[in-house]
């Protein structure tokens, strides 16, 4: 059975991410990218891969504020995005929470505006459509309301029991341990953009015996040294087509059952 990731994988929301994120740091509810100094958004978006839960944009944003003017094209190392976490005053949780409640006062004043931040990654988003029997479950640190607002506009007909999201905070691994007791005794590929969550699904997880198979997306917010990291951890690494294939695999699998 096939599980995968939402943003970075399916889509592209890399513009309303950043607006998002630079309201929920300021406080403003400003719908145009075209608002914000380009700088910022290009040091925002250049290091958004590190970002493993959406809460930690906030101290992402926040350090871009600071530093735009001085380092527009400076790209952290994993070391000194961790000193930038690292002193975080309040919870992630709470800072998850406040993404998720700025992005709905964005859909509120604007849900057009909000909508025409995303772009489905194609061929696959169409791939996925013209598959509509095919199983599958999305596993994202999204909230669900966003998520199912995304697949009802750009066409992907999914159940909102299928949608295994970040609302109240829940990480990857609770979610993924969900999914296996939902589903029982099969086997799961993940498709994630990050070298990051696959790892902390490796580690809280049993996927020694093969049950869950970790795959990267290459196409999504990935680093200049994630394929190479995922191929020393053991992660085969996907493009789009590869993806594709694996869709027709599962889908025969499902016909053959």
């Amino acid at each position: 059975m096939l599980i995968l990731d939402f943003d970075g994988v399916l889509i592209n929301s890399l513009d309303e991410v950043a607006l998002t994120a630079y309201n929920a740091t300021t406080g403003k509810l400003v719908t145009s990218l075209a608002d914000l100094p380009t700088a910022l958004v290009g040091l925002f978006q250049r290091n958004r891969y590190h970002v493993q839960s959406i809460g930690d944009g906030i101290l992402l944003m926040e350090w871009c504020l600071n530093y735009y003017r001085s380092a527009a094209e400076k790209m952290l190392n994993p070391h000194e995005y961790e000193a930038v976490i690292s002193d975080a005053v309040g919870s992630l949780t709470d800072r998850t929470l406040r993404i998720y409640e700025t992005r709905g006062r964005f859909i509120a004043k604007d849900p057009e505006c909000w909508l025409g931040l995303h772009h489905p990654y194609q061929p696959l988003w169409d791939q996925l459509i013209q598959r509509q029997k095919l199983s599958f479950v999305l596993l994202t640190n999204k909230n669900r309301d966003a998520t199912l607002r995304l697949c009802r506009h750009f066409g992907l007909g999914i159940q909102a029991a299928d949608v295994y999201s970040g609302d109240r905070g829940t990480g990857k691994v609770e979610n993924m341990r969900q999914i296996q007791e939902r589903f029982g005794n099969q086997e799961f590929d993940f498709i994630d953009d990050s070298v990051k969550n696959l790892r902390d699904l490796e580690k809280s997880l049993d996927v020694g015996n093969k049950i869950i198979r970790l795959l990267l997306a290459s196409w999504g917010y990935t680093g200049p040294q994630d394929e190479k990291v995922a191929q020393e951890y053991g992660y085969p690494v996907l493009n789009q087509k590869d993806l594709i294939s694996l869709l027709d695999q599962d889908r025969l699998k499902q016909n053959s059952s």
